[in-house]
């Protein structure tokens, strides 16, 4: 049976796992990217990553490799600043199908994870990899679009968006921190955003900041030492920072959601292109990844469908992701407007959050395998 031609529009982190699960599945890829390979390793950032999306990784023995460059972390300790209440999760609080982990999450950085999807890319002989789109869309049977948050496949194909911005913007930046407990990461919520400590190697985290739009701007223009010295403020005990390593990046902080173009279904929104949400958590690679795996799925199973399931394929997919998409999207928004305000009504509800979670074990588990396992088992 002839597998159908596929067309990928975006070789970012989730164009090209997408494009490498096809192409484990012997589709034949059309990879387009105006960007050179040394232009998509550049972007200076960390992704978390859940216990979920290693066994995806793990599908098309990627894990193997990336393994040598994530940073596993075994326990995370969740702060509420304003309150002085903390609780920490351990291996332990693993459901009983990841016990055998040795570590609760891992963190990969961008130019790590980019140099390896283009490798297998590189070597995988069904994928051809185009920086000047001139293909023509009806040699294809599939287009998936996947060129990130500010898409402009979805704008060409006038896809449905409803967008809102946060009242936050992110400084993300790499720092040496000394004093921590080793393999430890941190989410450290404040009444102007969370602060976030994921840790790399030698005593390096990846620290993502949140602030409101003003207060980040008055952060960007203070020297590496200032902006130290304001950090150090607000650190958990024992932890002091002493040198930023890289470039410091700041973006915006968008919800959105987007649906399927009702007369076209084989024009299918992939990742960041279909939804955004706050960082909060660390799951916008890890949505992605599932995103990816749900669309290889249904392709391996698209032969042997009916008219129905052929017909209504961009529907189908964007119902069986929207559930996942949309329970993150509210819980993150949950986080954000409970604990990123002085409010002092919620203060009791939160006192009482952080209380059930430090002396139940069984929610503290529940909870944080909603932020780490897929809701759709994946083995």
């Amino acid at each position: 049976m002839i597998k159908k031609k596929i067309k990928i529009i975006g070789s970012g982190p989730t164009g090209s796992l997408l494009a490498l699960f096809l192409a484990h599945k012997n589709y034949n890829v059309t990879l387009i990217d105006p960007l050179t390979d040394y232009e998509l390793c550049l972007k200076d950032k960390g992704y978390a990553i859940t216990q979920s999306s290693k066994k995806i990784f793990e599908k098309i023995d990627l894990w193997k490799i990336l393994k040598f460059y994530a940073q596993g972390f075994n326990s995370l300790s969740i702060i509420d600043d304003s309150l002085s209440k903390d609780v920490i999760i351990r291996t332990n609080d693993l459901k009983a199908f990841n016990k055998k982990e040795k570590d609760i999450g891992w963190v990969i950085e961008h130019k790590y994870l980019m140099q390896t999807l283009i490798d297998s890319i590189n070597e995988c002989k069904t994928i051809r990899r185009v920086n000047i789109d001139t293909t023509e869309d009806k040699n294809y049977d599939f287009i998936f679009a996947a060129d990130g948050r500010d898409s402009s496949a979805r704008k060409n194909w006038k896809i449905g968006y409803l967008r809102r911005f946060y009242n936050q913007r992110a400084l993300s930046f790499r720092a040496r921190l000394i004093g921590g407990p080793k393999k430890r990461a941190y989410e450290i919520f404040r009444h102007e955003g969370p602060l976030a400590l994921l840790p790399l190697e030698n005593n390096i985290y990846q620290v993502i900041w949140f602030a409101s739009p003003s207060e980040t701007k008055e952060r960007i223009k203070l020297s590496n030492p200032k902006l130290l010295e304001k950090l150090s403020n607000i650190l958990p005990e024992k932890i002091t920072p002493e040198l930023i390593i890289s470039e410091i990046s700041n973006y915006s902080i968008v919800q959105a959601f987007a649906f399927p173009k009702f007369n076209n279904f084989q024009n299918t929104l992939v990742g960041e292109a279909a939804h955004s949400f706050h960082p909060v958590g660390g799951q916008g690679l890890n949505s992605c990844l599932r995103d990816v795996y749900e669309l290889s799925e249904m392709l391996n199973n698209y032969e042997s469908a009916n008219f129905l399931y052929r017909k209504f394929f961009a529907l189908r997919y964007f119902l069986n992701r929207s559930i996942d998409i949309l329970s993150i999207l509210l819980f993150t928004d949950f986080l954000i407007k409970l604990f990123s305000n002085k409010f002092i009504i919620f203060y009791p509800l939160r006192f009482l959050i952080f209380y059930v979670l430090k002396n139940f074990k069984i929610v503290r588990v529940n909870v944080f395998s909603l932020m780490t396992d897929s809701i759709k088992r994946i083995w």
